[in-house]
């Protein structure tokens, strides 16, 4: 009890000694206010003698200026400065007077404090000298209860002794009973157990009787089964092929092109990249399969050939979300995604976006909705405010720690507060920053808690509102006289962490987006309150395309002369970068169209390299020798295993001295390639060991078996023609024509067949055999692939996961490109590829003229020459357009066709005759005769006339009919007349007639942009109504979001409240348990010592009361030693105790 006090003193005095240090620190910052206020006073202070020090400047320049006054203003003056000097002494002795006070204070609160140090020192030591003698009394305490133990402790041995003898007695005599127990026991176990073998000897030959009968019954059954899984499975085997037969497969093959496969690798429906575009389909849960997301699209009436699923992944930012690329025909795509906009899904509703499908890889350039575009962007309606701090030095620090952090979801800006140049405001403080781009909405306690200050004071904010402005925007572009605007979309509405609004504007041609950046550049707008927009306008790129380092190296002194050439690089540019794979991209740009046309035909003519009249298969890769040598001349070479083509760059010498090495190449494979039919058995010979062989000897590119029509074909001298002699030899002795009956012949090999592998047609061919005839399937070019059984007239396709189970992903990749490449080869009036170098888009060709565009390179083709496109231009007319020579050959033939239009023979200039004679004189001073056209002197040329031609006024012949496939047309005959039969309207009337065609493409032209505009301005209509929808659900909810919040801080305070209440009850019932606990404990003990000695004072009256009562303990004594001694204590762990005790 007296040690619960102790503690609980002691648990006060650590109460004490925190308030104590509490009372401690609350002086410290009593002392630090102090020091504060005196370092403000030092300041007034300060501030008051500069204050006076200025006065004093004054006054002596008005005395000085005031001299020759009057004598009595000098007096007033004098009494009026006396009178304001003693003032100021009154104030400093108040101030001084208040100081002392001060200084009182303070050391009369440090005598404070020492005393109560003092006080607190000798209490401490008051507790420890009370300590020290309940420490003692503790001690003394212990010594007594260890005696008393002594002695209870021999009473209670005593009383075990007695107990010991007693329990030994009864233990002997249950033994002797267990040990007569246990003999019965034994004869009748012994009796039973010889009755229990007999039974069981019984049991086991009954019962190995019956194991033998169902033995041979789960025989008999084991085998009827096994024959009918066997069945089964050959009956599921083949389910399982015609369903693989069935398979088919999606693939995006040559850049962006989906192609469908069916059995046998035949194509089935291609939608080219010209046709394809990407529809992505955004808040898909991300437990839908793929087969679902298909659904979507099946259930709008396509089927499985016209839609491809690309890829489906995880959405970043959006947990448990994913989006799917899917391609289709962009005829439908834009259609389908409106169909499908809002559809719900699992209880998701769902988004899609239509955008242009190319694959990584592709060459790049500006995509199309980049070009005609201008980006508008302008601040979103912020506040500002300005908070006050310290002193300079602490704001500094502050501007440092808070410019670019994040406040009330903006990157705010914040800076130290300056006075504008040339103005006095009497309440600036230079102990200020400034913090701008703030939301519009934010509270003042968001401001105070990202500043840490509570003096902080709003400025005049950046306010309008946003819809307004953007339509006002949008109304003064489309005032803008010229300007045909084709898209206004708003991409930000300034809820970003810049706090930046921008709008993404697209205009009919470059020149319009050029003419809207020029009136809206610097500018400023009241709809904004009068800031400026920034704008950003896409260069004008009219050509790009990227070409490998080796071909930029070798034409680098051409590149640079070209670059170098350009004079006005504001009108035309050409940019030349390297990418980070090595490539060198060359992007023509500029503003002049006339110029960057000129610029662009030397660009495409530099980049398009010199041709070379040859090709062989074997150059698709050039070897290492021969890709040295053109290096060693200076040029470069590509090759084209697409079109077959191979083609030179360089500088001209390089070239020539380059193709002579290619040319002596092509020679030497001609010269060195071979094929030879082998015979059919020999085939499975070659499959097995033979190609294997010549390749490890003359390398892999040196042999190509096809197993379809068993020719081989061999690359090399004499050398390997006698080693591909020998292996044919070798075949035919190896040739097995004793087939036992009943085996399977293999129809590659014509050998039994190891390792059997079935198709659906139930062919079995040798494993080696199917998979050498798929892996060279990409060699050979033969498509579709089907079955060879029955001497190849079988012709089952074969399934495309057989296919796939013998070639790995990037052989059946290769694969798949193959035979798309070939099925496009042999189609040449239905695809085409893209005529710019090395881009692998295919488009499909049509013989109406229309305009298409390459996803990849972003070159523009006619869909029906396959050259550059000519829009209102046929294909003719473009043909004759780019060919000077054919130009030059009908405007020949045209002349010949009219009337009074011919060429002077000296100078070329076209002359025109009206009438008059037939002497005509030309600028350049020639002297002609209209019927021959031959040139005479001046004097010479009317005897000329008179002579041959009969007169000077003689009429000229008919034009002679053009003739197309001469070079030159027919000189024109004399005799004939010249206005015979002529129709003069012909002309007039074509004319007519382009003139219509023109004015009936405009006026479509125009009612194709209304309808767009009309389109456009409907679908902004719905997004600025679903904008100022989700702008009002976005307040409600923030307005939830506060509510919510205050909500929550209210409870928080109330559940602190009442967990302090708690804390504090749970505290009060703590230190009344302890006292009840210590009054409890005293109690006891108190019982507990009375109960010691009232048995102490029985037990000493009885001993000196009683004579016997000493014998008979004496006598017990005596008994318990002598059984101790003949059976010594045996040690017994207690497992309740956790000691050790000794049991007789």
């Amino acid at each position: 009890m007296e040690t619960d006090r102790i503690k609980l003193e002691l648990e006060l005095q650590k109460i004490r000694q925190e308030e104590l240090a509490m009372e401690l620190a609350r002086l410290a910052r009593e002392a630090e206010e102090q020091k504060k206020e005196e370092e403000r006073q030092r300041q007034e202070e300060a501030r008051r003698r500069e204050e006076k020090e200025r006065q004093q400047k004054d006054e002596v320049k008005r005395r000085y200026a005031e001299a020759r006054r009057r004598t009595e203003e000098q007096r007033r003056r004098e009494e009026e400065e006396r009178r304001r000097k003693e003032e100021r002494e009154h104030r400093q002795r108040e101030e001084a007077r208040r100081q002392r006070e001060e200084e009182e204070r303070r050391r009369e609160d440090e005598k404070a404090n020492r005393h109560r140090e003092e006080i607190r020192r000798l209490e401490i030591d008051r507790i420890k000298l009370e300590l020290e003698l309940e420490r003692r009394r503790q001690e003394e305490l212990a010594t007594e209860l260890a005696r008393l133990a002594r002695e209870a402790e021999e009473r209670r041995e005593e009383e075990e002794r007695q107990q010991r003898d007693e329990v030994k007695r009864r233990y002997t005599e249950a033994r002797k009973r267990r040990e007569e127990q246990h003999r019965r026991e034994e004869e009748e176990r012994r009796h039973k157990e010889e009755q229990e073998c007999r039974q069981r000897e019984e049991a086991r030959r009954q019962r190995e009787e019956e194991r033998r009968r169902e033995e041979e019954a789960a025989n008999r059954r084991r085998e009827e089964a096994q024959q009918r899984r066997e069945e089964e499975q050959r009956h599921v085997d083949q389910q399982h092929r015609v369903a693989d037969a069935q398979v088919t497969i999606q693939r995006a093959v040559l850049a962006s092109s989906i192609v469908t496969f069916s059995s046998g690798l035949a194509i089935e429906n291609t939608i080219t990249g010209f046709e394809s575009c990407r529809i992505r389909v955004k808040n898909i849960p991300r437990d839908a399969r793929q087969d679902e997301i298909a659904a979507l699209f099946t259930q709008q009436g396509l089927n499985m050939f016209e839609f491809h699923v690309v890829s489906v992944k995880d959405m970043p930012g959006r947990n448990g979300k994913q989006e799917a690329d899917i391609v289709t025909n962009a005829d439908v795509a834009q259609a389908l995604a409106i169909g499908l906009e809002g559809i719900e899904f699992r209880d998701e509703r769902l988004e899609f976006e239509v955008g242009m499908f190319n694959v990584p890889g592709a060459m790049g350039a500006l995509a199309p909705r980049d070009e005609n575009t201008l980006i508008i962007s302008f601040r979103a309606p912020s506040v500002r405010y300005v908070v006050e701090y310290p002193d300079v030095t602490f704001c500094r620090t502050k501007v440092r720690e808070l410019d670019g952090r994040i406040c009330a979801g903006r990157r705010v800006k914040v800076e130290m507060n300056q006075l504008p140049p040339g103005r006095v405001v009497p309440s600036f403080r230079p102990n200020t920053i400034k913090i701008s781009n703030l939301p519009d909405v934010v509270l003042p306690a968001i401001v105070t808690d990202f500043a840490q200050s509570h003096s902080i004071r709003p400025l005049k904010p950046l306010s309008f509102d946003i819809d307004s402005a953007i339509r006002s925007l949008q109304l003064h572009i489309n005032r803008i006289e010229g300007v045909e605007m084709q898209s206004f979309n708003v991409t930000s509405r300034g809820d970003n962490e810049a706090g930046i609004l921008s709008i993404r504007t697209r205009f009919n041609t470059w020149d319009d987006a050029k003419k809207v950046h020029d009136a809206l550049l610097d500018r400023r707008f009241s709809y904004i309150c009068n800031s400026v927009f920034w704008l950003r306008i896409a260069p004008q790129a009219l050509y790009t395309i990227t070409i490998p380092s080796g071909q930029y190296r070798a034409q680098e002194t051409l590149w640079e002369e070209l670059q170098g050439n350009i004079k006005d690089r504001k009108a035309c540019n050409i940019i030349i970068r390297e990418l980070n794979g090595g490539d060198c991209r060359i992007q023509v740009l500029g503003t002049v169209k006339a110029a960057l046309g000129a610029l662009k035909v030397r660009v495409e003519s530099l980049a398009a390299g010199e041709k070379i009249d040859g090709w062989h298969d074997h150059l698709t890769y050039p070897q290492a020798h021969l890709v040295q040598k053109i290096t060693d001349v200076g040029a470069f070479l590509r090759s084209d295993s697409r079109k077959r083509t191979l083609k030179l760059y360089g500088e001209p010498k390089a070239v020539e001295k380059a193709k002579a090495v290619v040319m002596e190449e092509l020679d030497l494979l001609a010269s060195l390639e071979f094929t030879v039919t082998l015979p059919r058995p020999s085939v499975g010979y070659f499959v097995r060991t033979g190609l294997a062989a010549m390749r490890e000897v003359f390398g892999e590119d040196s042999v190509a078996l096809d197993i379809r029509s068993a020719v081989i074909t061999v690359r090399g001298d004499e050398e390997v023609r006698l080693h591909l002699d020998n292996h044919i030899t070798e075949s035919r002795k190896s040739v097995n024509v004793n087939l036992a009956p009943g085996t399977h012949t293999c129809p590659i090999c014509y050998d039994d067949v190891s390792t059997p592998f079935q198709l659906v047609c139930e062919h079995v061919y040798c494993t080696g055999c199917i998979r050498h005839f798929l892996t060279s399937a990409a060699e050979t070019g033969n498509f579709p692939l089907v079955c060879m059984g029955n001497e190849s007239k079988c012709g089952r396709p074969i399934s495309v996961p057989v296919i796939q189970k013998f070639l790995p992903p990037t052989a059946f990749d290769h694969l798949l490109e193959t035979v798309f490449t070939t099925h496009v080869d042999k189609r040449p009036q239905e695809f085409r590829y893209c005529k710019t170098p090395d881009c692998t888009q295919i488009y499909r060709r049509s013989e109406a003229v229309s305009v298409l565009r390459c996803p990849s390179c972003f070159s523009e083709i006619c869909s029906s020459c396959g050259e550059d496109s000519h829009e209102r231009m046929s294909c003719e007319d473009a043909r004759i357009h780019n060919n000077p020579a054919e130009q030059e050959r009908m405007s020949e033939a045209w002349l010949l066709q009219q009337r009074g239009i011919k060429k002077c023979p000296t100078c070329s200039r076209l002359l025109e005759k009206t009438e008059g004679c037939n002497h005509m004189t030309c600028p350049c001073g020639a002297h002609i005769c209209w019927r021959c056209m031959g040139v005479f002197d001046a004097d010479n040329i009317y005897e000329h006339m008179g002579t041959v031609h009969g007169g000077i006024y003689a009429d000229e012949p008919d034009p002679v009919p053009a003739q197309p496939q001469a070079a030159v047309p027919p000189p024109p005959n004399p005799d004939m007349d010249v206005f015979q039969d002529i129709d003069y309207l012909e002309q007039v009337r074509f004319l007519n007639e382009v003139e219509a065609r023109r004015v009936a493409q405009e006026q479509y032209d125009r009612n194709r942009r209304e309808q767009d505009r009309i389109a456009a301005e409907a679908m902004e209509r719905r997004r600025l109504e679903q904008a100022e929808q989700e702008r009002a659900r976005r307040v409600a909810q923030e307005q939830y979001d506060q509510n919510r919040r205050e909500q929550d801080r209210i409870a928080a305070e109330g559940m602190e409240r009442r967990r302090r209440e708690e804390a504090d009850q749970e505290q009060q019932r703590l230190v009344r348990v302890a006292q009840w606990r210590r009054q409890q404990q005293a109690e006891h003990q108190r019982r507990e010592q009375q109960q010691a000695d009232r048995l102490y004072r029985e037990q000493a009256n009885r001993w000196r009361t009683d004579p016997n009562e000493r014998t008979r303990q004496a006598t017990q004594r005596q008994q318990l030693d002598s059984v101790w001694q003949q059976q010594p204590p045996q040690p017994v762990h207690s497992e309740n105790e956790g000691s050790w005790c000794m049991v007789m």
